[in-house]
């Protein structure tokens, strides 16, 4: 098999895995939080208040997209809008305590979930697949 064959179906791969995950999320899902929203509220915890379209480079989804999170986060009391204080035309999106309050909640579910996924690797593979991402993001160990 060439690489480039090789490729496609490491692409074809992920993607299943990625689509597996989001499935095992949802099935289990008692918060009614969907892993984007997750996602998104994480980002805002560590970095702060951020634009939509900061959020929706971020989390690789459509600005419409985005939207909709922002709604259904804002909506649930887990995020609000607030408008930037350099420029009154820009609205960022700022995690509540409510949000803080869920976020803690399913971390325990996201360790089970990610336990889960990665079950069928032993630690060697799990170590050599932690190098292999380092490697591909240019993150030092």
């Amino acid at each position: 098999m060439s690489k480039h064959e090789q490729l496609v179906e490491l692409f074809g791969l992920i993607r299943l895995h990625n689509r597996l995950w989001r499935q095992e999320w949802s099935r289990d899902n008692d918060q009614d939080i969907s892993l984007s929203q997750v996602q998104a509220l994480d980002i805002l915890a560590s970095e702060g208040p951020k634009s939509s379209t900061y959020l929706a480079q971020f989390l690789g989804v459509t600005s419409g997209g985005m939207t909709v999170i922002s709604d259904k986060l804002v909506r649930q009391n887990l995020a609000r809008r607030i408008n930037d204080a350099s420029d009154r035309r820009v609205v960022k999106l700022e995690i509540t305590e409510e949000g803080h309050a869920a976020l803690k909640t399913v971390q325990d579910k996201r360790i089970a979930l990610t336990e889960k996924m990665f079950s069928p690797l032993d630690e060697a593979e799990v170590d050599s697949l932690i190098a292999i991402y380092r490697k591909l993001l240019n993150v030092d160990s």
